[in-house]
């Protein structure tokens, strides 16, 4: 880590803020994601806040051309000065609602998703529900619109893993049929592209689905399932 001065591109404040230089991630992730080992407890160090107006970004250097009217509308003030989300899950909300107005729909739904981990680690089931439902949208938009560097089928099966946390069971259900179906197609078509591992996680996101379980599990226990 070390410490660098920003000048935040919205209200042109200069601060200090702490740059994680690098870190790592070791084992299988969660369900959702999350990494494993040190990466796991890098959270705080991805988004940035500027003390003088609020902008929240992974980097308050730079900006969209909306951003300045995203954070003083009436949303965005309300979420970083009355919400009920801890400091930094209301970081990464203002920095998805930033990034869902520039239409950056991927960086949106991970912000959100940062968000909800947030509210995991402080036992706040509600709050983490709602930033991931709003993560799920982020993505099925991102998709929807052709703007997302994740793979069609990792897209789907991670949207029914946010569903299903959220405990919006048909919906993961849902998604988990559309990524088999796209799954399906890969492989007919030949593409190449190995999707034993998605697979997998979307057979034991389905099974958990079915049966009411909106608990955190980690990818190594749906590899050992399909074993």
């Amino acid at each position: 880590m070390r410490e660098i001065d920003v000048r935040c591109a919205v209200c042109g404040a200069l601060q200090r803020t702490v740059e994680l230089t690098s870190t790592g991630s070791f084992g299988p992730p969660d369900l959702d994601l999350r990494p494993n080992g040190p990466a796991r407890w890098a959270l705080p160090f991805h988004v940035q806040r500027c003390d003088a107006c609020g902008y929240a970004a992974r980097s308050i250097g730079s900006a969209p051309r909306q951003a300045g009217e995203v954070v003083r509308s009436v949303v965005y003030r309300d979420v970083l000065e009355r919400s009920k989300l801890p400091g930094l899950a209301r970081s990464y909300f203002c920095a998805a609602l930033v990034a869902e107005a520039a239409g950056e729909y991927e960086a949106s739904g991970w912000a959100f998703l940062s968000a909800a981990w947030d509210c995991d680690d402080r036992d706040l089931a509600g709050r983490a529900r709602t930033c991931r439902e709003r993560a799920a949208e982020m993505f099925s938009r991102g998709l929807e619109r052709g703007r997302l560097e994740l793979s069609p089928s990792v897209a789907l099966t991670l949207v029914a893993e946010l569903w299903r946390r959220a405990g919006r069971f048909d919906e993961a259900l849902a998604s988990c049929e559309a990524a088999d179906a796209e799954l399906a197609e890969i492989a007919s078509a030949g593409e190449g592209e190995d999707g034993g591992s998605t697979s997998a996680v979307v057979a034991f996101l389905r099974t958990l689905a079915t049966v009411g379980d909106d608990e955190s599990h980690s990818c190594a226990e749906a590899f050992a399932e399909g074993d």
